[in-house]
């Protein structure tokens, strides 16, 4: 029974059964509600709405579409030059569009509608011409000048253009804004008084009413502002040491330092001045013989240009000056040890006393001085590798202040230091040849021997360092692709723990690289043709050297590569939804070098076709059911499109979609009634 040749509404269904001989059974009734869904097939109605055909557009501009259906509108979608932009739901239909992202020129735009039914329809396509302003302002600082010392209120000046016309133009010190003006004027008062004198840098920014912007070079200047001096000297002594004990003439040092300078330093003696120094040298010579024996202090002033004064500690010293000292002084070399063997720096020191005190130590090596100390450490670092190996004696001298010597007894020592390497290393280049011609990554190898070790090894292209090796095998993988064809000269160098260095022969070669890029060009299909079902993409490329593959892409999506000529790629168009596709091929050689076709633009149209529409309206319903029971129960209602549409049990477990089982049967009408009762979907 066709119900589509019913009102839909409840119908009653009963049978009647007949023998020969003309009885007649009826069955009970069987009451059943026809609803037959009527096929969607209206297409939308789109058309763009703004902006306008032929319009010139910059910035961001929304672009809006209108659309209708006799159903309902479900989205529409934005395209730009045939890509794809944006995509709305709801009414109103708009988005923004940021013309800066589109280059400059002709752009078409069009828009699709789409209904529940995915009746798709199509506006006409509207051209506007994109026309943004990418040109940065140029902005110079035109005052101060340079290198200039500034100070108190400074007009710093700025000069600006643009193509359209400079919006602003803000100023900068050491980075940080300090002003912005937008009129033609272009200046910033710059208090520098606010600022610690110094150096400082300027830049300015211009920016146009497109938000393009352009910097200035940087103007360096130096800050100087007068600073009243309230800063007070800094002195003190700093001989004779405090507490010190000192006889004769005393040199009384001192140290002073001021913000802005020193004018002079006063030294008194027990509160009185005695002298005064106006050289940075700051020294006054006390004759100590002119005050009796006794405790004095010392103290120093320093005065500046402002009168400011520094006074400096007390420093408390013992003027001794003795009656005749005639006792020599005791010392004893205390390390090293008599008879020892020493190597390297070795400390060589004294103990020495005296009835008045020791004024210094003197250090002897075989009797030849070698150092004085004249503090109660009484110590000497000898540098025993300045000597050779072998015997020698120490002594050491003590004095007191009256001249009085004492000298300790003699140290025999032994030196014996490790003898310094001074073999040089051997370094062969061992590949590449000499005069070879090379490209791409060539490993540099070299050989490398030393009487002790080698340390490490250095590659050198054309005197230049270009790697250090420390273990063997000494290697360097040079890549010369990054260097422009030619004769290059390579060399190595060898090191030992002592630092001496060894020099490898020089070697020539010639870096002859490949770097012509392959041509290539799609060949098939045609550009702008319409295309369904698998379509062989095709290429032709050619290199000086040789193609090594070539990749074909479809909207810049790699999906085939093929290394043998002819060069081509089985697309299944079925595979994407049908619309506009850019389909392009870059080529490879050995080298790398790449080449890249222009692209060819193909439209997809493959004919749509649903399991379970068997009645081909494009939809699966309960007449497609009815169909398939006819079918199952009458064998010459099975046509060709029952069996190829009709066999949608069971679903794939994973996505859902009719797989069949290669028979139509009851199994198949109960799926597509799931499927119509919304239980099921594919």
């Amino acid at each position: 029974m066709n119900t589509a040749t019913l009102a839909n509404g409840a119908h009653t269904l009963l049978a009647k059964a007949y023998d020969a001989a003309g009885n007649v059974g009826q069955s009970s009734s069987v009451s059943v509600t026809v609803s037959n869904v009527v096929a969607d097939t209206q297409l939308p109605v789109a058309a763009i709405a703004a902006p306008s055909a032929g319009v010139t557009v910059s910035g961001t501009v929304q672009v809006s579409a209108s659309a209708t259906d006799n159903v309902g509108v479900s989205r529409v979608e934005f395209f730009e030059n045939g890509t794809l932009r944006a995509a709305v739901n709801a009414a109103p239909y708009s988005y923004n569009w940021d013309t800066k992202a589109t280059p400059n020129g002709n752009c078409t735009i069009s828009a699709k509608a789409y209904d529940s039914a995915n009746n798709v329809g199509q506006s006409a396509a509207v051209t506007v011409t994109v026309n943004n302003d990418l040109t940065a302002p140029a902005v110079a600082l035109s005052a101060p000048a340079n290198n200039a010392t500034v100070s108190g209120t400074v007009a710093v000046n700025a000069t600006a253009t643009d193509s359209v016309g400079v919006s602003k133009v803000e100023f900068y010190v050491n980075g940080v804004l300090k002003a912005t003006d937008t009129t033609n004027a272009y200046s910033y008062s710059w208090d520098t008084k606010t600022v610690a004198n110094g150096s400082y840098t300027l830049t300015a920014k211009a920016y146009d009413t497109a938000g393009n912007v352009g910097q200035s070079s940087t103007v360096t200047v130096a800050v100087n502002n007068p600073v009243a001096d309230t800063t007070v000297p800094v002195v003190s002594l700093s001989a004779p040491a405090n507490n010190a004990t000192v006889s004769g003439t005393v040199a009384v040092n001192a140290t002073a330092s001021d913000n802005v300078g020193v004018s002079k330093v006063e030294f008194y003696v027990n509160g009185a001045l005695k002298s005064t120094d106006t050289t940075n040298a700051y020294s006054y010579s006390w004759d100590t013989k002119t005050v009796a024996n006794g405790s004095y202090t010392l103290t120093a002033k320093a005065y500046d240009a402002a009168g400011n004064v520094g006074q400096s500690s007390t420093v408390t010293v013992a003027v001794n000056n003795p009656v005749a000292d005639t006792t020599v002084p005791v010392v004893s070399l205390s390390a090293p040890a008599n008879n020892a063997t020493v190597s390297g720096t070795v400390a060589v020191n004294a103990t020495a006393s005296d009835n008045v005190g020791v004024s210094k130590v003197e250090f002897y090596v075989n009797g030849a001085l070698k150092s004085t100390d004249t503090t109660n450490a009484y110590s000497y670092s000898w540098d025993t590798k300045t000597v050779a190996n072998g015997s020698y004696t120490l002594t050491a001298k003590a004095y007191d202040a009256a001249g009085n010597v004492g000298q300790s007894s003699t140290v025999t020592v032994t030196v014996n230091n490790a003898v310094a390497d001074t073999t040089v290393p051997v370094i062969t280049l061992t590949a590449p040849a000499n005069k070879a011609t090379v490209s791409g990554t060539v490993a540099m190898t070299a050989t490398a021997t030393d009487n002790v070790g080698v340390s490490k090894v250095e590659f050198y292209v054309n005197n230049v360092l270009k790697s250090t090796d420390t273990t063997a095998p000494y290697v360097y993988n040079w890549d010369t692709r990054a260097v422009a064809n030619g004769t290059y000269i390579l060399t190595a160098k060898a090191y030992d723990a002592a630092n001496n260095t060894g020099y490898s022969l020089v070697l020539s070669v010639t870096v002859d690289n490949d770097t012509a890029a392959p041509t290539v060009s799609v060949s098939a299909p045609a550009n702008n043709t319409t295309v369904s079902g698998t379509v062989a993409v095709n290429a032709t490329a050619s290199d000086n050297v040789g193609v090594s593959k070539v990749e074909f892409y479809v909207n810049n999506v790699l999906k085939a590569t093929d290394t043998t000529a002819p060069y081509s790629y089985s697309w299944d168009t079925t595979s994407v939804a049908n619309g506009a596709y850019t389909l392009v091929a870059k080529a490879y050689d050995a080298a790398g070098n790449v080449g890249q076709s222009s692209s060819t633009s193909v439209t997809v149209n493959n004919v749509v076709i649903i399991k379970g529409d068997v009645d081909g309206d494009l939809a699966v319903t309960v007449n497609d059911a009815l169909i398939i029971l006819k079918a199952v129960n009458d064998s010459t209602l099975m046509t060709p499109t029952v069996k190829t549409l009709g066999d949608v049990a069971p679903l794939d477990p994973v996505t859902g979609k009719p797989v069949g089982d290669g028979k139509v049967d009851v199994t198949d009408v109960l799926m597509i009634l799931r499927y119509t009762i919304g239980l099921v979907t594919w």
